[in-house]
């Protein structure tokens, strides 16, 4: 009879402490403790973007990190670079906005001066 009621309070607390246990191990946070760009490119062709984040310093990286996906591969973009600058400025006066991505990644056109006729020289 003792050992009916031991076992009955010691199932729960087991439970209880198995319960315990399993949480600590599968509370699961997302949070980088290091910098994702280690290598960093100077350009990359703009057809072949397809998205980009820019990840802002803060305590787990001392520097702006700008990561471009191109299909199936991620290039880390250096922010010093002149296309670093571009997409930065640009992701600034979109206002952060993750629908207008897109506008930053469009490809713009250069109007240049129509060369002029050659003149026969007599």
């Amino acid at each position: 009879m003792a050992s009916r009621r031991m076992q009955k309070t010691l199932t729960p607390l087991l439970f209880l402490i198995c319960i315990y246990l399993l949480k600590d191990k599968t509370g699961a946070v997302n949070i980088r403790e290091k910098c994702m760009c280690i290598g960093e490119s100077n350009a990359v062709l703009w057809r072949r973007m397809t998205n980009f984040n820019v990840l802002d310093a803060g305590p787990h990286c001392y520097k702006v990190q700008i990561i471009i996906n191109m299909g199936s591969t991620s290039v880390c973009l250096a922010p010093n670079s002149k296309q670093g600058k571009m997409l930065q400025k640009c992701w600034k006066r979109i206002n952060f906005n993750e629908g207008k991505k897109k506008s930053c990644l469009q490809t713009r056109k250069v109007n240049r001066r129509p060369k002029k006729p050659k003149t026969p020289q007599p």
